[in-house]
């Protein structure tokens, strides 16, 4: 690994990079909390499923990055939500 992506990921793995990474994902995962709520058609509520399942892991698993633990499991999650997410586009709703 070269100079530059040593120092990339010395940057992106510091505590605070992890938690602001958190709270982004953390306002990602509401939008999807909103879209469950605001869902008119079975699709809409499939997307927004998909992506609290997404963005839920994401920010779970930026947190505890933050203190040093993994969560080897949580991948799971996350390429469902971004599996969900994906079939919604292909079933007939709008792309947002």
């Amino acid at each position: 690994m070269d100079a530059f992506w040593t120092s990339f990921w010395a940057f992106f793995n510091r505590q605070s990079v992890r938690l602001a990474l958190a709270a982004f994902c953390f306002g990602l995962f509401v939008q999807g909390v909103l879209h469950v709520n605001r869902a008119e058609t079975n699709v809409a509520l499939f997307r927004g499923g998909g992506e609290m399942l997404l963005w839920g892991g994401w920010t779970i698993a930026n947190v505890l990055r933050a203190f040093g633990k993994f969560a080897p499991r949580l991948g799971i999650a996350v390429n469902t939500g971004i599996a969900m997410i994906l079939v919604s586009w292909f079933m007939g709703d709008s792309l947002f």
